[in-house]
C-alpha cells in the first residue's frame, strides 16, 4: 500500500504550530466517533499533518519512512502474510 499527499509547503508553518494542527485533527478524528466516512477523512487529515511536523522539524521523511519499513519487516514479516 502507498499513499499519496498533497504536496503541502511547509516552509510558512513553525514547529509548534504544526504540532497544533496535529492535536486539531485528533480532536477531530475523536469527534467523529464511528463516522466511518468522517474517521477516514481524519484519519488522513493526521496523517498529512503528522507529515507535515516531520517536516518542519527537519526529519528525512523518506529516509525515516525505509527505517519504519526495515523495523516492522523484521518484527513482522516482509507482508507476504494476508490478514484478514
Amino acid at each position: 500500500m502507498k499513499i499519496k499527499l498533497h504536496p503541502l509547503d511547509y516552509s510558512g508553518y513553525s514547529v509548534p504550530e504544526q504540532l497544533c494542527k496535529v492535536l486539531e485533527e485528533l480532536k477531530e478524528l475523536e469527534m467523529a466517533g464511528s463516522d466511518v466516512e468522517q474517521v477516514a477523512e481524519e484519519t488522513f487529515d493526521i496523517i498529512q499533518a503528522l507529515v507535515g511536523y516531520l517536516i518542519t522539524l527537519g526529519v528525512d521523511v523518506k529516509d525515516a519512512n525505509k527505517k519504519h519499513i526495515e523495523k516492522m519487516e523484521r518484527r513482522h514479516g516482509n507482508g507476504s502474510k494476508k490478514t484478514a
